[in-house]
């Protein structure tokens, strides 16, 4: 994992103890959530919203999307890890209205985490040329993405479609359901989603993508992700079968909800982290 500064700082949770939970299980779970209380203090609360993960600046709301590594706690994602207590948890206990409520304050050192360099190259292109490159694509424009990275490793890619709130996996390619990442060379250029390729793995499987607007005069904005982890596979996410998009008979690929995507995502990245992450910005005009 990638971490920078260690701060101090103090986290509060109240919460009512319910018959059903031991006293013992109510402490273990506020003082949890206390920490998570710190955390977002100190680096800001982590927002998952449709394709992207957002920090909330606790002090000023501002926020701004990111590309961290997300710690997870007790089902929250949180900007930072706890390193250590400065002094012990302090719970509280009292009774409103005939019913026990607790309250556990900690004050401690946390660490905030910071993502994985990129160590890979990707580009997208709109014609199977390195002169081809751009970001920006016409309505029903084909697409190529070009790849190499410094040692062997596995790649994924997958395509937010916000106007939809679905993600679509594109490579591997679809032909490939039984693997959960495509395996590339060390050094080796790779141009995916191009049938003449070279390379045998590719040949007779490749999925050949255009970019659609569900709109046909209205401009839209796509999202990439590039996903590459060295040496080992990267897992997927439950997936299911695409459908046709605005009546037209096409065969989509395997799709996620985005927000499922998202929150999928960042326990993966927290999971395996020497998972690198490359996101990709796509603007589709009419």
């Amino acid at each position: 994992m990638w971490s920078q500064k260690v701060v101090s700082e103090q986290g509060v949770f109240k919460m009512k103890v319910e018959k059903s939970v031991s006293e013992l299980q109510a402490e273990k779970y506020c003082i949890e959530h206390a920490r998570i209380d710190a955390i977002e203090k100190a680096f800001g609360q982590t927002i998952v919203q449709g394709n992207s993960t957002y920090i909330k600046n606790e002090r000023t709301g501002s926020t701004t999307e990111s590309k961290t590594v997300f710690n997870l706690m007790s089902e929250s994602l949180v900007n930072g890890e706890w390193v250590e207590d400065i002094k012990p948890p302090k719970i509280d206990k009292e009774f409103i209205d005939g019913e026990l409520w607790m309250t556990a304050t900690v004050y401690g050192k946390i660490r905030e985490i910071k993502e994985v360099p990129i160590m890979f190259k990707s580009s997208l292109l709109s014609c199977p040329s390195a002169e081809c490159k751009t970001t920006t694509f016409n309505n029903k424009q084909s697409v190529y993405l070009s790849f190499v990275a410094p040692e062997d490793g596995y790649i994924s890619v997958y395509c937010d479609v916000p106007d939809e709130h679905t993600t679509y996996r594109m490579l591997p390619y679809k032909a490939d359901q039984n693997i959960s990442s495509y395996p590339v060379k060390a050094d080796q250029a790779y141009l995916f989603f191009y049938p003449k390729a070279s390379g045998a793995i590719q040949q007779g499987k490749v999925d050949e993508f255009t970019f659609l607007l569900a709109k046909p005069n209205t401009p839209e904005v796509n999202k990439l992700f590039v996903l590459f982890r060295p040496k080992n596979e990267i897992a997927k996410p439950l997936l299911s079968n695409g459908k046709p998009m605005n009546d037209i008979q096409l065969e989509m690929p395997l799709n996620i909800e985005s927000e499922a995507f998202q929150l999928w995502l960042q326990r993966l990245r927290r999971a395996e982290s020497d998972i690198q992450l490359e996101s990709i910005v796509v603007s589709i005009e009419p």
